[in-house]
C-alpha cells in the first residue's frame, strides 16, 4: 500500500493512514522476519508521505513537543513549570501530558576522577534524558569513572532526531544528524547513551544519510561508534563492587534496544550480578509498553491497554524495582505504576538503579575500613 501511495497509485486514504500511525515502530517485526525485511524503511516512508500531504496530521500537544525536544533547555523549562502546575488545570490540547509530569529527580553527586582512568568514552546527552532525567545520565557517567573510563559530553550535540523521523518529518530528522555528527566526529572513541531509542537512532545515521554524498561516509564512521552505556559498563563491572538491599527486580527492556541494537541483554546480565537483590525474568520483558515515543501520546486508549497488560504480567511476580533503560518506557511505565501501585518511584532507570547499588558496596567497605582501622 505504501508503494503505491507513493507511485500516486492510491491515496493516503484512511486505511493506510490508520496502518502507518497505529504500529508502534517497535521492530519486532524485522527480529521475527526469517527474510529480514527492513519494516522500519517502509514505515519511515509512509509516514514522510502521510506528514508531506497532511502535516497537521498529528496532535497539538506532539507538534509542540517535536519543537521543544530540538531545545532541551527549553525542554526542561517546560518539564518544571509543568511540574509545579500539575494540580491545576490544563489547557485540553495538553492534558494528554500531565500523566508524565510529576518525576522526581534524584540526587546522584559526580564521583572523582579514578586513579586507573585511561580510556575515555563521549557520552551523548539526549534530549529527553537530559531535561528530565540527568540524574539517569550522571549515574551512568558515574559508574562509567568507577569502572576506569574517562567520559566527555561533546558541546554542540543536538536531539538524536528519532521522535522527527518516527513522526515523518525526515528533513528535521537528517539536520539534527548532521549537527551530532559534527560535534562527535573530533574523535574516534566510543559515543555512549543511556536511553535504547537514541542509541537505535545513532546507529541508523549511517543509512538516514546514506544518498547524502557529502556526509555518508561521516555517517557510517559514526554510526560504528555508537554503544549502549550498558554495553561498555559490561566491559569495566567486575572493577565496580555492587550491593543490592534485598529487593526484587524486574526489567522492562527497550524495544529499539533490543530489536535494532542487539544489546537487552547487557542490561540483563548486569542485573543478575548484584549481591543481596533478585533479578526476576517475565514473560514479555522485551516486548513493548505502549510508549513507543509518541506513541502514549498520539493514541493514548491503545497504549494504556499495552500498558494494563503489561502491569497484569508484572504483578505476578511481584516486583519491589522496575528497571528500565529508555526515557520513554520510564515515563510509561511510571504511569503504570501509579495506577497499579500508587507509588511511581519503584521505576528506576537501570544506571540509576545500579549507581545506587555501588555506593551501598562502597559505604559498607568505608564502614568495615573504618572498624579495622
Amino acid at each position: 500500500m505504501v508503494e503505491a501511495a507513493l507511485r500516486g497509485e492510491i491515496s493516503i486514504g484512511t486505511g493506510l493512514e490508520e496502518s502507518l500511525t497505529y504500529c508502534l515502530d517497535c521492530r519486532a517485526c524485522e527480529s521475527a522476519c526469517p527474510s529480514r525485511v527492513k519494516y522500519h524503511r517502509v514505515l519511515e516512508a509512509g509516514r514522510h508521505l502521510l506528514h508531506s500531504s497532511r502535516p497537521s496530521s498529528l496532535s497539538f500537544a506532539t507538534r509542540q513537543l517535536l519543537r521543544l525536544v530540538k531545545h532541551p533547555s527549553r525542554l526542561r523549562m517546560a518539564i518544571n513549570i509543568g511540574n509545579r502546575l500539575k494540580k491545576f488545570p490544563h489547557p485540553a490540547s495538553f492534558q494528554i501530558l500531565t500523566p508524565f509530569l510529576g518525576y522526581a529527580e534524584q540526587e546522584i553527586q559526580p564521583v572523582a576522577r579514578q586513579p586507573q582512568s585511561t580510556s575515555p568514552v563521549d557520552f551523548f546527552e539526549g534530549c529527553v534524558m537530559s531535561a528530565q532525567f540527568p540524574d539517569a545520565n550522571q549515574a551512568a557517567k558515574n559508574l562509567l569513572a568507577r569502572g576506569g573510563l574517562t567520559v566527555s559530553s561533546p558541546i554542540h550535540q543536538a536531539c538524536c532526531g528519532a521522535l522527527h523521523l518516527h513522526s515523518g518529518h525526515v528533513e528535521e530528522a537528517k539536520e539534527l544528524a548532521r549537527q551530532n555528527i559534527e560535534a562527535f566526529e573530533t574523535r574516534t572513541v566510543p559515543i555512549v547513551n543511556t536511553a535504547g531509542g537514541c542509541g537505535a537512532m545513532l546507529m541508523q545515521y549511517d543509512e538516514l544519510l546514506t544518498d547524502d554524498v557529502a556526509w555518508a561516509e561521516r555517517a557510517r564512521k559514526f554510526s560504528a561508534r555508537v554503544r549502549d552505556w550498558a554495553t561498555v559498563f559490561r566491559t569495566v563491572a567486575e572493577r565496580v563492587p555492587l550491593q543490592g538491599q534485598n529487593h526484587r527486580v524486574a526489567l522492562q527492556n527497550s524495544c529499539h534496544l533490543v530489536n535494532v541494537e542487539h544489546a537487552g541483554e547487557d542490561s540483563v546480565k548486569l542485573l543478575q550480578n548484584v549481591p543481596g537483590d533478585t533479578f526476576i525474568p517475565y514473560s514479555g520483558q522485551d516486548r513493548c509498553c505502549g510508549s513507543a515515543g509518541i506513541y502514549n501520546i498520539e493514541h493514548p486508549d491503545w497504549a494504556l491497554a499495552i500498558l494494563a497488560e503489561k502491569m497484569d504480567t508484572l504483578e505476578s511476580v511481584h516486583p519491589d524495582i522496575i528497571v528500565v533503560n529508555n526515557p520513554g518506557c520510564h515515563l510509561q511505565m511510571r504511569q503504570g505504576a501509579i495506577r497499579r501501585y500508587g507509588n511511581g518511584n519503584m521505576v528506576q532507570h537501570l544506571a540509576v538503579y545500579l549507581e545506587y547499588a555501588a555506593e551501598k558496596a562502597e559505604n559498607r567497605r568505608d564502614g568495615r575500613e573504618q572498624k579495622h582501622a
